[in-house]
């Protein structure tokens, strides 16, 4: 499947980040931590120059006081760059979607955007290079793929 065609970059300075939910269900921490271990050997062979984790909650609400810090503006704007990547490379982020929830401190309804359990970026610099899970009509693409097919979906190394 050909969800991106990626531009050769075998010396690329790449580093990746990692978003997993907090209080995902014991699955999800099982793949979590398969793909953490292989990022990890990436970045000790010299393959990534950086890998960072971060661990978020299953919603983000744009207009609660916690989105108005600085790790609500980072994953906001993060959750935004991956929605312009995936519309200028005609896809859909999987696992994101927008909904009305309660929240847990006011007991107000707000708008919320749901994350995936797991979901991976490859940056080139400032370049978002690709971003997953994505999909197209007809196929997706997870996390675990770009990770087994490293070579190929973020390197451009058939």
């Amino acid at each position: 499947m050909a969800v991106t065609t990626p531009t050769a970059r075998p010396d690329a300075d790449l580093r990746a980040e990692l978003f997993v939910r907090s209080l995902a269900p014991e699955i999800a921490r099982s793949q979590q931590e398969a793909v953490i271990e292989r990022l990890r050997d990436l970045e000790t062979e010299g393959t990534l120059e950086a890998l960072d984790v971060y661990v978020a909650g299953d919603c983000l609400c744009p207009s609660t006081v916690a989105a108005e810090t600085d790790t609500g503006q980072f994953l906001l704007g993060r959750v935004e760059q991956f929605e312009q990547w995936a519309t200028e490379n005609d896809l859909q982020l999987v696992g994101f979607t927008e909904q009305c929830v309660d929240s847990s401190l006011t007991g107000e309804m707000v708008t919320g955007i749901t994350v995936p359990r797991v979901c991976l970026a490859f940056f080139e610099a400032t370049e978002l290079v690709i971003v997953a899970p994505v999909a197209t009509d007809d196929d997706q693409i997870t996390v675990v793929e770009v990770v087994d097919r490293f070579d190929e979906l973020v390197l451009g190394i058939a």
